[in-house]
């Protein structure tokens, strides 16, 4: 291994030090954890900062998560790391944990309980060796493919902007550099790398759009990757002068500040342009939620039709369990005290393709766009999941979507309200729905309906609406799946 080149034209360590140098990703002397799978992205990285490690007299160390997803094949991925370690004097961490187990207590995906174990082990060996950086594999291709995941999701500048070449203590070495280059890099040092048979499947969204998506982009444009590159880094300078100028226009809008409540000057923030305005919304929530993740579309939408006067709505509780409402010319986003309210919920934004907590209630709500329509709507008798519900916690509804006004959100029920469940020929009033149903009187303001502008589209547990129900004139349907959450394990939120 690290022997001469056979084809030194493929040799990508000045790329790399370039980039390391633009962004300043390494000083001398620094300490860094490498995030190495035993694929070649990660043994290309590691390889190349194992090149440096005399000039530059860094401190490496190796981390490794044993995901138990592959069972056998997962053991051998660790074993191949633990080599690689040995043999270039690079002291090697294995974490084993069994990730669909975890993804299974949290309602994460595989996928997403994956990189919230592997972004926990890596910050913690960082801090037990005091490391500076946290290097990770990722390379031009992933760009692409981020950016595409992002701009189908509907995502703004952010988002378009795709991953941050440095991120607090993360950096990306290859964040410039084709994976064709990494490829035959390994090949010209002989480097061993293992291939995961998981990203082969196209049942993962960013296997898709590898083995799919891009593919086709290339018959238009042979060059679409490098493009992509481009255009996420053209965006990503243009989203940190807009950062730059969001944080000032926050400091002129805040009024008050404390650890769990902000108020922000509506005068202040309706003489900004609606780009810097809704940022200056995203920094406020971020403080107070401490999240690093921002908050959906759709709820700054909602927030801002409230700013502007355009809801009949003054309160709403955001993601995380924050409440945001007006109040004597002032936005008020405040993290909610948990105490039992005497009654109902207060309305719950659900932004699509999310999993919104509604702690009130102790509901795990998921909404998702499926990919195909399901067949159970021939059926006869339509699909009413209540005894699972009963039994097991869990609930369902399936709808079309084109005939939803969005946003969604979950509230309590309200005076006057009427139903029309599916299956049934009219609507009734929802008092008299409880009371057909036998519910008893003291629960019936805590069972959550899930709604949009028209309407109740569902009360969870009971029924879904008619009007959302699927036909052959269906052409995309979303999934509500509600649960308990105490069948769910704490959260691990998103790194």
């Amino acid at each position: 291994m690290g022997g001469a080149f056979a084809n030194p034209q493929f040799d990508i360590l000045l790329d790399v030090v370039k980039t390391i140098r633009r962004y300043n990703m390494l000083k001398p002397r620094d300490g860094v954890v490498v995030g190495v799978s035993g694929g070649i992205d990660s043994t290309a990285l590691l390889h190349v900062l194992w090149r440096l490690q005399k000039e530059w007299e860094l401190r490496l160390y190796i981390a490794h998560l044993n995901h138990g997803i592959r069972g056998e094949a997962a053991d051998k991925d660790a074993q191949l790391v633990e080599a690689v370690g040995e043999k270039l004097g690079i002291p090697v961490f294995v974490e084993t944990l069994d990730i669909p187990a975890r993804a299974r207590a949290t309602g994460l995906t595989e996928e997403e309980a994956g990189r919230i174990a592997r972004y926990g082990l890596y910050e913690r060996l960082a801090d037990q060796v005091e490391a500076q950086r946290i290097a990770l594999g990722h390379h031009g291709d992933d760009q692409a493919e981020t950016v595409l995941m992002n701009l189908i999701r509907g995502a703004g500048l952010r988002g378009l902007a795709g991953m941050p070449s440095v991120r607090d203590r993360v950096i990306r070495p290859l964040i410039e550099l084709e994976k064709w280059r990494l490829e035959a890099y390994c090949q010209s040092h002989d480097l061993p790398w293992r291939e995961d048979a998981t990203n082969l499947s196209t049942e993962y969204r960013r296997n898709y759009i590898r083995w799919e998506i891009i593919p086709r982009m290339k018959q238009l444009n042979p060059a679409v990757v490098p493009g992509l590159m481009r255009t996420a880094a053209i965006l990503s300078e243009d989203w940190q002068l807009l950062e730059k100028l969001s944080i000032e226009a926050y400091e002129q809008s805040v009024t008050d500040s404390t650890s769990g409540r902000i108020a922000l000057s509506l005068p202040v923030m309706l003489a900004l342009p609606t780009a810097l305005r809704k940022r200056v919304i995203d920094h406020a929530y971020c403080r107070v939620s401490h999240r690093e993740q921002g908050l959906p579309g759709a709820s700054l939408e909602h927030l801002e039709k409230c700013i502007q006067g355009n809801s009949p709505s003054w309160r709403w509780t955001l993601p995380g369990n924050i409440d945001a409402f007006l109040q004597d010319e002032v936005l008020i986003l405040a993290r909610r005290v948990k105490i039992k309210q005497e009654k109902g919920l207060s309305p719950c934004i659900l932004p699509l393709g999310s999993r919104t907590m509604v702690e009130e209630s102790n509901l795990l709500i998921h909404t998702e766009i499926l990919s195909t329509i399901p067949a159970w709507w021939k059926e006869d008798s339509p699909l009413q999941p209540r005894n699972i519900w009963q039994e097991l916690g869990v609930w369902w509804a399936d709808m079309d979507l084109a005939s939803l006004e969005l946003p969604l959100y979950v509230r309590s029920r309200r005076p006057g309200d009427r139903f029309q469940p599916l299956g049934m020929s009219g609507s009734k009033k929802l008092q008299d729905l409880f009371v057909d149903e036998k519910i008893p009187r003291g629960c019936r303001d805590q069972i959550p309906c899930i709604v949009d502008a028209k309407g109740i589209l569902a009360v969870v547990g009971l029924h879904q609406a008619n009007r959302t129900r699927i036909t052959e004139k269906t052409q995309q349907v979303l999934r509500i799946t509600v649960e308990k959450a105490e069948t769910q394990q704490p959260n691990l939120g998103s790194i």
